[in-house]
């Protein structure tokens, strides 16, 4: 996450009067249940607001920290503070990533980063750089690149979703290998799709990924 210096001094100083306000009230009811359990259970209340602040603003600096020259961060084990520092991804694209890393399985490529709600192509292409990636490797792969596309897309041709094999699926933006099988499965269980409302149903699939595949695929009965 790129800030400004004033917007980084402004969310350093909105966190230090929060954490602030969680020392008084930790230091008046003493360390929660939820404390002791994870281990956090000194002498007195006020050692654990201590360590609970001390945590939380190390975090918060955490969040705040440039990319170094070079850096690059690995989608498949970072979690949410370190997708934040990404240019151009605050905490909620932080937790779609990792939502859509626990759902949908690891990201081989820059292609598997279009299934994540609120990830745009064009943030995807700043984000390549920064990015440690399996297909890191070799030259970084964009959407489809390196994979075989059925006839129909490589002619330009629209893809249509009823007759479309899950490896025909897969070259469709932010549908992977999970998506394109819950796809056919879906199929199987209830029948051909009627329209694209219906893939709404598909586990996994929501209102961006159906607005995406509008203008590569059609449903025919």
């Amino acid at each position: 996450m790129t800030l400004s210096e004033g917007e980084a001094r402004a969310l350093l100083a909105a966190a230090l009067l929060v954490l602030l306000a969680a020392v008084g009230r930790i230091w008046l009811r003493g360390p929660t249940a939820e404390m002791r359990a994870t281990g956090i259970d000194p002498a007195g209340p006020g050692d654990s607001a201590l360590a609970v602040a001390e945590s939380a603003y190390a975090l918060t600096q955490r969040r705040l920290e440039p990319l170094a020259t070079g850096e690059r961060i690995d989608p498949n084990r970072a979690d949410e503070a370190e997708l934040d520092r990404l240019p151009g991804v605050g905490p909620a694209l932080a937790r779609a990533i990792l939502a859509s890393r626990r759902r949908d399985g690891p990201f081989r490529d820059l292609a598997d980063l279009e299934r994540v709600a609120g990830l745009g192509s064009t943030t995807i292409r700043r984000l390549a750089p920064h990015l440690a990636l399996p297909a890191s490797a070799g030259p970084a792969r964009t959407a489809h690149q390196g994979r075989v596309l059925p006839a129909e897309r490589r002619s330009g041709a629209p893809l249509d979703l009823n007759r479309a094999s899950a490896a025909d699926l897969e070259s469709l933006p932010g549908i992977g290998p999970v998506r394109a099988r819950a796809i056919v499965r879906w199929r199987e269980a209830r029948g051909p799709f009627r329209n694209f409302e219906d893939l709404l149903e598909v586990p996994g699939i929501g209102p961006a990924t159906v607005a995406r595949l509008r203008s590569l695929s059609v449903v025919r009965p």
